[in-house]
């Protein structure tokens, strides 16, 4: 649902006409951006230009608007999301070589887990991650691992979002989503079978911080009627050690 404009600042209206390009969205016109915002389509035409000055967004000659290579430009100085990316690309290509279909990288963002990065062999398993994509955090295997290997706030939340309906996510209640999360605490990983896409079965294990706590969650999604979760764990555990030892190296001493 749209979000009303009324009494926001001129920089968080723009930001708002930013992510309306949803991943995989290529462009929108001044139209479906003043959808997606709320905004009256004088406001979005104004701040839509105002981003082209800046090199955020490009126009087409269609007159439609995609994000702009300035966008890209700013993103890579990222010190942390980017450079944990950077650093796991290595492992996350290993991962991919040996069990095909997708790997990918997750962090927490509110109540989201958003991948920073996804890695796809050809003719894989059908997913909805992407890289700069958001999943509901109770709704994958990411998500869960993050939960239990995180702060007492996000199982809190956990169990409360684990009652709102999820399409293809079995609703539990707080007992039953606490019992899980301290399963995958003592498991080690997480999986997920056909929630979201019933076709594929997601598991996770988690990148841990120098304090035991997860920073992000290492995962592969493969096919529901075909996988073998014990070699898929036996291949993402030491991956996901690698990745917390050279996150440690750079940037803990």
């Amino acid at each position: 649902m749209a979000k009303s404009s009324a009494g926001e600042s001129s920089l968080k209206r723009a930001v708002r006409v930013l992510e309306a390009f949803d991943p995989g969205e290529r462009d929108l016109s001044v139209t479906e951006i003043s959808l997606k915002t709320g905004m009256p389509l004088s406001t979005a035409h104004a701040l839509a230009g105002q981003l082209v000055e800046v090199g955020l967004l490009e126009r087409l000659t269609s007159r439609r608007y995609r994000i702009g290579i300035h966008m890209w430009e700013l993103a890579v100085r990222t010190p942390g999301a980017v450079g944990m990316r950077e650093i796991a690309m290595p492992y996350l290509r290993n991962v991919l070589t040996v069990l095909g279909h997708h790997v990918q990288l997750g962090i927490l963002q509110g109540d989201e887990v958003l991948y920073l990065e996804r890695m796809s062999a050809p003719r894989a398993v059908i997913s909805r991650s992407a890289a700069g994509a958001r999943l509901p955090v109770n709704a994958t295997s990411s998500g869960l691992v993050l939960a239990a290997f995180g702060d007492e706030t996000l199982r809190n939340r956990m169990a409360e979002l684990a009652t709102k309906p999820v399409r293809y996510v079995p609703r539990m209640t707080s007992a039953e989503m606490n019992a899980r999360i301290e399963a995958v605490r003592t498991d080690g990983f997480a999986t997920t079978v056909g929630y979201i896409e019933p076709e594929a079965t997601s598991i996770a294990v988690p990148i841990l911080g120098p304090n035991g706590t997860a920073i992000a969650a290492l995962s592969s999604a493969q096919p529901t009627h075909r996988y073998n979760e014990q070699y898929v764990v036996g291949v993402l555990t030491p991956a996901a050690t690698a990745i917390s030892d050279a996150l440690q190296a750079r940037y803990f001493g």
